[in-house]
């Protein structure tokens, strides 16, 4: 069973005990997360345009930073020179489990 997932913009395939990279440290709260589809073995249920029955389970892994992004603006003849570096913050989230009644029912 694997789902599609909306999480802060951005959309990822999902198997129970898969982990996936989720930009920023703060919590995530259920209201947040949207499942657009639910399949396993033999029915697929497509949300109109969220699948309002199903609900995802997920465990915080580790909070990471990437390695340092530098940034350099230059302009030419007017000695203009700035340098700048920043480092993005990611979640690691592990898939505990996906439910959903509607696979169920029908």
């Amino acid at each position: 069973m694997y789902a599609l997932l909306e999480i802060r913009g951005k959309q990822y395939k999902v198997k129970e005990n898969s982990t996936i990279l989720v930009p920023g440290w703060e919590e995530i709260k259920p209201e947040e997360v949207k499942v657009l589809m639910v399949k396993d073995e033999e029915n697929t249920v497509v949300g109109t345009p969220f699948v309002e029955s199903a609900e995802i389970e997920f465990e915080p892994v580790k909070q990471i930073r990437t390695k340092k992004i530098k940034v350099r603006r230059f302009k030419a003849k007017v000695n203009y020179h700035r340098k700048k570096s920043h480092r993005i913050r990611y979640t690691i989230l592990r898939v505990k489990g996906i439910k959903t009644s509607v696979l169920t029912e029908g």
